[in-house]
Parts: structure tokens; sequence; C-alpha cells
């Protein structure tokens, strides 16, 4: 059986073991057969209904011990390449690319602990750049990190000078549910290659929750207005879960959750693309997190694609399946150009990331006696949403 991953808005995963599914596209051309001629003139003007329909199976998991246990939400900043793409590539950022340290100077970002994002009230944690300094310091009410950047002119620099300012920083704030004020408390630093990195360079600083579990997920991290034009390429906190070991029928009911009564409150997706990397319209907003976690905002469907493997034993290489709409170029959209693994981490306003879209429709069968669930799914792509 397939393993299909349902996304809900808040980073969180629900896996469905999938019997089968049909995927469905209907383009409209309104057809005029014309009299005399017997010819017949079509208009195509590229508009399609789609839609995909999974037959479904709910089953116990099989739990070990792992399964019981919640996991952190993770964040990245990478910094070698920006956020934008321009001409529908990726542009470096300081390394081969033109953004300076008297360019950061004075912008921000803020993150939010798992503690301090429950609440309103308890402030993010402000990371500021500084160019007319080398040194580090922090400041509390709110929690502040001050970067000195002076001289750094390479990503890998700039990324180590942010993992060294945070993990000394210290506060008198509370960042913590039990109390801690470091920020080493709240967070464990990485860093790894990034996008654009070439001879062994670590330009991407991953940032996971020390506090495990869903309300690790945010929307953060958040770059200041005058950030725009210098956001490095990022990742919002994902993927904090708790216990994960679900019954068949946990999972129905998550299902009923989904479905019967979710609210997005807010907008997800991107709009008036001119290609896959560019759209003039991006978000993945929502009014209220905790109200809105569980409204399904994507699909990962997993296939075995050759084209895009390496190996010279023609050995799988597994993507998942995306819907590339907009003006994009042919070469853009087809296997050829499906080349992140299928592990990848969602992201709505990321076309080759999964599929966007919600659950319009489920239903589902029970016989009394067994420990599964026979039903399917009706999963619509829609490439931008916004909900009450």
């Amino acid at each position: 059986m397939t393993k299909v991953r349902l996304i809900r808005n808040d980073g969180s995963v629900l896996t469905l073991d999938v019997t089968d599914y049909s995927v469905n596209f209907t383009r409209s051309v309104p057809v005029m057969p014309v009299p005399v001629l017997g010819e017949r003139y079509g208009l195509d003007l590229n508009m399609v209904s789609a839609d995909m329909k999974l037959n479904v199976i709910l089953s116990d998991d099989d739990c070990a011990a792992s399964a019981f246990a919640a996991t952190a939400a993770s964040a990245s900043i990478d910094f070698s390449a920006l956020a934008n793409a321009d001409g529908g590539t990726r542009q470096s950022y300081m390394t081969s690319g033109s953004v300076t340290a008297s360019d950061l100077n004075g912008k921000f970002f803020e993150i939010e602990s798992t503690y301090t994002g429950e609440n309103t009230t308890r402030k993010p944690i402000k990371v500021q750049f500084n160019s007319g300094t080398g040194s580090h310091s922090s400041s509390s009410g709110p929690p502040k990190v001050t970067v000195g950047i002076s001289g750094i002119t390479t990503d890998a620099t700039l990324a180590a000078a942010v993992k060294t300012a945070c993990e000394a920083a210290t506060f008198t704030d509370t960042i913590t549910s039990t109390g801690g004020t470091n920020f080493a408390n709240a967070f464990t630093l990485t860093l790894s290659a990034g996008e654009k990195d070439t001879g062994g360079a670590t330009s991407k600083l991953t940032i996971t929750q020390k506090e495990t579990g869903s309300d690790g997920n945010n929307l953060t991290p958040t770059f200041s207005t005058n950030f725009t034009a210098f956001i490095p390429l990022y990742e919002e906190f994902a993927g904090g879960t708790d216990k994960s070991c679900r019954s068949a029928g946990d999972k129905l009911q998550d299902l009923i959750a989904y479905v019967g009564n979710a609210s997005l409150l807010g907008a997800s997706g991107s709009a008036l693309s001119i290609d896959p990397d560019k759209a003039l319209l991006e978000a993945d907003v929502s009014l209220s997190d905790k109200q809105t976690a569980d409204y399904i905002v994507g699909i990962q469907v997993p296939y075995n694609s050759l084209i895009t493997s390496t190996s010279s034993n023609k050995d799988y290489a597994e993507r998942n399946l995306v819907v590339i709409s907009g003006r994009s170029d042919a070469d853009r959209q087809d296997s050829k150009a499906n080349t992140l693994d299928s592990s990848v981490v969602f992201n709505p306003t990321d076309k080759y990331t999964g599929i966007n879209g919600t659950v319009v429709a489920m239903s589902f069968s029970y016989i009394a006696g067994e420990n599964v669930y026979e039903g399917s799914l009706t999963f619509m792509p829609i490439d931008f949403l916004v909900g009450s």
C-alpha cells in the first residue's frame, strides 16, 4: 500500500494507507460545430478542474517505543540563497551574491519558542544585525540578540555568527515552560550545507525546539518589513508532534475533525504564478495558530521515478506528485523537473514539495468486530486558498 501524507496547517502530518487512488483532470474546451464546412472549432483557455480520489484503510499503528515519544519542531534559515527568486532562479546571498553586511544593518527576524508561542503576551525573541561591530550581545524585556557582523562577507560566516550569538544569549525573560531564560534552554542550533553552498560551506542554520510536541509548530521566523529585499531562504517551525501512535479509530476521529470542522482563518498557497518559483501573491498565514492548526493545506503522494534517479542500476528515486500551474515553461512541470526527495518538508508556497489543496469529502464504513475502517477521501488541488 502507498503511504500518503496529509499535511495540516501547523505542519503536522497524518500518514494514511492508500490501496489505490485516481487522479482526475478535466479541461474545459468548448467546441462549436461549423455548419456547411463540417468542421469543429474550439477555444482552450487552460481552464482545468481537478480532484484526487483515494481509497483508504485505517488500521492501528504498529507502535514502536519511539512512536510514544513526542518530536520537536524545527525551522531553518539558509543564508546561501535569497528567498525571492529572480527570473525563476534563487539568487546567491553574500558569497556569490550582492548582499553585504551594511545591507543587513538594523534588520531583524523573530522566532517563537514552544513556550512563548503559546500566549500572545509572551514576546518572541528578536535577532538583530549590527554591522558596526563584530561583537555579540543580548538584552531583555523583550528578549533580544544582537549579532555583530562587521567585516563578514560570506554566507557561512554569517550563519556561524548568528549561531554563536544566539547560543551565548541570556535573558531575564522566561522562554521555556520550565523557567529557562537562556536561548540555549529553548533551542538547539546546527549548521549544514545550504542550497547554494559549495566546497563544504555550511550556511544553513537549523533551529530545533528543545520542548517537544505540536505546540512548537509556529509561523516563525518572521522578518522585519525593511528586510524584504534581503530575506534569506527559510522554513517555518514544523514537524513537532505529540505522541504519534494512533489506533484506527484515532485516525478516523482525526479525519472527522479535519474535514468536519476545521478553519483556515487566513490564506495558504501562491497565486498569479509567473513560473513555479515566482508568484505575485504568496501566503501561509492564519489569524489563530491554535484554532487553525488542523486544517488540511496539502498532500504528499509518493511515486517511483527513474528519470531523476542517479543510480546506474536503475534504482528508483522516490518523488511526490506535484501539480505545477501558472505560466510555466514546459520543462519546469514534468517528471524531469520534479527533483525533490519525497521526504521533503511540505511548503504551501513551494509547488515542488507536494500538492496544495484540501480534503473536500470523506466516507468510511466499519464492520463490528474489525479493527480497520475502509473508506475514501476526495482531495481537491487548489493553488491559493482563502478561508474564514
